[in-house]
C-alpha cells in the first residue's frame, strides 16, 4: 500500500511540475511576443526619412523653389529642433515662413510675435519652432514644430525667379 500510495502521489508531483513547466514557458512566449513586438518599426516617417542637409531647387508647377533636401537631392527629409542638419537648412527655411507667411502668428508663448518678424539667423530655437508651429496650425497640418514630408507638401516656398513670391509645393 506505501508503493501505491507512493506512485500516486509522484504522479501527481509530475503533474504539477508539468503544470508549472508549462505556465513558465507560456509567460516566457508572451514576454518574448512583447519584446518582439516593441523592436518592429512602426512605419513612421521619422523613422526612415532622413535629415534635410541642404537647400535644393526644385521646379513644381513652371516655378523654382528652394526646398529643403538632403545631399542627394531627396526632398522627403526632416527638419526639427533636435534634428537641424546645419544653419543654412534652418536659414532657408526660416526664410521661407518669413516670406510666405509674414501675417501668421507664432505658436505658444509667442502668439504675439509675427512669423514675417522672425530673425533668419540659422538657429531652429524655441521662435523658430513657434514660428513653424503656427505655419503649420495655417496650413491645416500637425503643429508639431518639425518640417517634414507631409508639412512641406501643404507649405508654399519662396521663389528663386521672382523674390517675394511664394507657390506651393
Amino acid at each position: 500500500m506505501t508503493s501505491a500510495a507512493s506512485t500516486f502521489n509522484g504522479g501527481e508531483i509530475m503533474n504539477h511540475r508539468s503544470s508549472i513547466i508549462r505556465s513558465v514557458f507560456a509567460g516566457l512566449a508572451v514576454v518574448l511576443t512583447t519584446a518582439a513586438l516593441t523592436l518592429v518599426p512602426t512605419g513612421t516617417a521619422s523613422a526612415a526619412t532622413p535629415l534635410c542637409t541642404t537647400m535644393a531647387n526644385v521646379n513644381r508647377g513652371g516655378n523654382n523653389l528652394s526646398v529643403p533636401a538632403t545631399g542627394t537631392g531627396n526632398v522627403n527629409c526632416l527638419i526639427s529642433r533636435s534634428g537641424a542638419a546645419n544653419s543654412a537648412v534652418v536659414s532657408g527655411l526660416q526664410y521661407t515662413l518669413k516670406t510666405c507667411y509674414p501675417t501668421v502668428h507664432l505658436a505658444s508663448p509667442y502668439q504675439s510675435e509675427l512669423v514675417g518678424n522672425l530673425a533668419v539667423d540659422g538657429s531652429f530655437g524655441p521662435r523658430t519652432t513657434a514660428a513653424l508651429k503656427g505655419v503649420q496650425s495655417s496650413i491645416g497640418t500637425t503643429p508639431d514644430g518639425g518640417y517634414g514630408p507631409l508639412t512641406r507638401n501643404a507649405m508654399r516656398f519662396s521663389s528663386n525667379d521672382v523674390p517675394g513670391r511664394c507657390y506651393h509645393y
